[in-house]
């Protein structure tokens, strides 16, 4: 079995429930939805999601230190660091996956979403019934780049970019000032993982690839390449929409998501015990 990504640094965070942000908590929930924030993201990202849930979904928003109430804390900037803390994290709450749920990425967090389930598997613990990865490139398709060495001009420019709703960051140098650290260590994180030979290691839950008509920064042969790591099904989901895609079609994401677990059986919820 591949073994997750190796941890080259360890930094745990002052306490586990700092990582999970819950915008509305439900009593009894039949599942949850636990995403993980791109590149400069946050878990507020993924606030509006929870008002477009079904009552019985709740929304688990991972967050990163580094950035809003978690902005005194230092971010981390490689990717077995990153998955190690997680992985600390959910053993301390272990409730939150004892429901069914389903592990959400977009871009960056699309990669650490894979990285997790990985080290998952190795670790026995409860597994995802469903990974969902959004506008991102599979194993050994990623492209060089080096932009946590640009400039911070450069660095910011790239972010609007790829998403136009950052507009107001070019005139707030304030802001900028804020968002810069966690931004600069995401892209060094993914941008030396991506630099790594790719181990190709399955996932042993569905896969759902979902990404943008538009999205210039992603090609269809780099999403299918995700199906070559999928170990219990795959699927390739397209919205209108770029990188940013889910902006505005967070709605129409999070109901594919439903449709998919309307028919799930506990029963048949994959579990370490069901790992060749």
């Amino acid at each position: 079995m591949h073994a997750p990504i190796a941890v080259t640094a360890q930094w745990d965070a002052p306490t586990s429930r700092s990582w999970f942000r819950i915008p509305v908590i439900k009593p009894d929930p039949a599942w949850r939805l636990i995403c993980l924030p791109h590149a400069g993201g946050s878990a507020g990202f993924f606030y509006p999601w929870s008002r477009v849930l079904p009552p019985q979904g709740e929304l688990v928003a991972i967050q990163y230190p580094g950035r809003e109430e978690r902005i005194a804390e230092p971010c981390i900037d490689d990717m077995g660091c990153m998955v190690h803390n997680l992985i600390q994290a959910f053993s301390a709450a272990p409730e939150l996956l004892q429901r069914p749920y389903v592990l959400f990425g977009h871009s960056m967090g699309a990669a650490v979403a894979y990285e997790l389930v990985l080290a998952l598997q190795q670790r026995k613990m409860a597994l995802p019934c469903l990974l969902a990865l959004s506008a991102s490139e599979g194993p050994g398709t990623g492209k060089p780049s080096a932009l946590h060495c640009s400039s911070d001009r450069d660095l910011i420019a790239e972010i609007v970019r790829l998403n136009s709703r950052l507009n107001y960051l070019l005139h707030s140098p304030e802001l900028t000032e804020l968002v810069l650290p966690a931004l600069r260590s995401d892209y060094r994180l993914i941008e030396a993982y991506g630099s790594r030979t790719p181990s190709y290691g399955r996932v042993q839950v569905p896969l759902v690839v979902m990404v943008g008509q538009e999205d210039s920064e992603l090609t269809l042969d780099e999403a299918m390449a995700w199906r070559r790591v999928a170990g219990q099904g795959f699927e390739l989901c397209s919205f209108h929409g770029g990188h940013f895609y889910l902006s505005h079609q967070f709605p129409a994401l999070t109901e594919q998501l439903c449709l998919r677990l309307a028919g799930y059986d506990q029963r048949h919820r994959p579990s370490w015990q069901e790992l060749p």
